[in-house]
């Protein structure tokens, strides 16, 4: 398997990514891209493709991938799950004490 760290190929000119290459990179299949190429409803899901003179075949340029994949990270991690249902009195009462010492003025 070929590596994809450079974003240019030895002679300077731009990489180019198959379908195959571009799954593996990130990790849907190639029905997936396919079908996020070819409806409209779905391209947002995939970085925008081209097609080489001649051919039918789907194309991307390396470095417009790995720049749509730093675009799409999260900036921040998500908030952590509150599990389902009412607290535990055990919670409850930290809770109390926590707002008691919070509104309680220093000294």
């Amino acid at each position: 398997m070929q590596t994809m760290h450079s974003a240019a190929s030895s002679d300077g000119l731009p990489k180019i990514l198959f379908i195959e290459q571009l799954s593996a990179l990130i990790g849907k299949t190639a029905t997936t891209i396919r079908t996020c190429a070819t409806n409209k409803k779905y391209a947002h899901l995939i970085p925008r493709p081209f097609k080489m003179p001649n051919s039918r075949r789907l194309c991307w340029y390396e470095h417009e991938v790995l720049a749509w994949i730093d675009s799409c990270k999260p900036t921040e991690p998500p908030p952590p799950r509150r599990p389902r249902g009412r607290p535990t009195k055990a919670e409850q009462l930290a809770r109390q004490r926590w707002d008691n010492q919070a509104q309680q003025p220093r000294a």
